[in-house]
């Protein structure tokens, strides 16, 4: 049986649709062995926090209601994003490459080195960022405001926030390739200086004439030959999608968005 699969969303999805498409495929991670790219769009602007961050300090909910946005708690850590149009990816998996001697932090490396290899096939001088200050990463400040180890830089500038959860059996990564951002809006919603993410973030539109399509087949292949076997392309299945229903319920929640 193959182990990898690919899902590729035909059409931008709602933020809590999406974050129980995710949290699915990392529990059936857990039921055996194997892998899944997901590669997603977004169907109104969303703002997305991390598991543990404080929405009163991470977000202004007025703001975001007042500008037709949605919001939605992460089961990922991280800081706060404006989903808007991008391409998100996820990778969930349980397979030993990801496991065997390798933690948190090393997991994370592999996966960001196989997004830098996409990106640089493509002819961009991408590289993974050194990281900033510490009093930066355990700020409110959003995600794209400063580069944390391991991510994704061109020319000095965050291309890419990722963010993972892990146990002993499994993770679940997932991030945010900007192509174009409304530094407006995000900095709105995220409390924070429009001029400040300008300077230390960039999108795929802004360093790359290649379009949406050429980079998710640039990072299916990567993700390919990174764990040497073909991707199998499916969709979620009746009972799959039940399971989504069920987790939908808690990605709409206040309790859930609200709670911390």
């Amino acid at each position: 049986m193959p182990a990898w699969f690919l899902l590729l969303e035909p059409e931008p999805l709602p933020a809590a649709e999406n974050m129980a498409r995710d949290e699915t495929l990392f529990h059936l991670c857990h039921e055996k062995k194997c892998g899944f790219l997901r590669l997603y769009a977004w169907e109104k602007p969303t703002f997305s926090i991390g598991v543990s961050q404080k929405v009163e300090r991470a977000l202004d909910l007025e703001f975001i209601r007042r500008n037709g946005c949605e919001f939605v708690r992460r089961l990922t850590g991280g800081k706060a994003v404006l989903h808007n149009v991008e391409i998100t990816y996820a990778v969930a998996s349980s397979e030993d490459l990801f496991f065997k001697e390798h933690d948190l932090h090393q997991s994370y490396m592999l996966i960001s080195r196989v997004l830098v290899q996409a990106i640089r096939s493509l002819g961009v001088d991408a590289t993974l960022s050194k990281g900033s200050a510490v009093e930066l990463s355990h700020s409110h400040n959003p995600c794209f405001s400063f580069p944390t180890p391991h991510e994704i830089e061109v020319q000095g500038k965050k291309l890419v926030g990722s963010a993972q959860k892990r146990d002993k059996e499994a993770l679940l990564q997932h991030g945010s390739i900007p192509l174009a951002m409304d530094y407006d809006l995000y900095a709105g919603g995220a409390n924070f200086a429009a001029e400040m993410l300008q300077k230390s973030m960039t999108t795929w539109g802004d360093i790359s004439p290649c379009g949406p399509d050429e980079l998710k087949d640039v990072l299916v292949r990567g993700f390919r030959d990174f764990v040497g076997a073909d991707l199998v392309q499916i969709a979620f299945s009746p009972e799959d999608l039940a399971r989504v229903a069920e987790l939908r319920e808690k990605y709409s929640s206040d309790a859930w968005n609200l709670a911390h």
